[in-house]
């Protein structure tokens, strides 16, 4: 079969569309769970204000994979986010238990 340049960037449309969903998905929700943590004061405010600013950064983590020149940028920039944002979570999270 071969792949011709129509099937190239609907492929490449369809891989930008599943990094942003599942991608900003992933990068948002850690987001949230990394600020809910950091955040001083009520444990219920800080998670409304926690979840309030992980809709902004799913907007921008999509705005951003589409705006990058090459799919695999956008891939692994996210890939990477999320890797850190978990990193973070986990340290965080096993300070908290000590």
């Amino acid at each position: 079969m071969n792949l011709t340049t129509k099937h190239l960037a609907a492929l490449n449309i369809t891989c930008r569309v599943l990094i942003a969903l599942v991608g900003g998905y992933v990068l948002a929700a850690l987001s949230a769970i990394l600020v809910a943590l950091l955040l001083p004061g009520d444990i219920i405010n800080s998670i409304v204000s926690a979840l309030m600013l992980s809709f902004i950064i799913y907007t921008v983590t999509v705005l951003y994979v589409f705006a990058t020149k090459t799919t695999l940028r956008a891939g692994i920039s996210v890939f990477a986010l999320c890797i850190l944002m978990y990193c973070f979570v986990r340290h965080l999270n096993g300070i908290a238990v000590l």
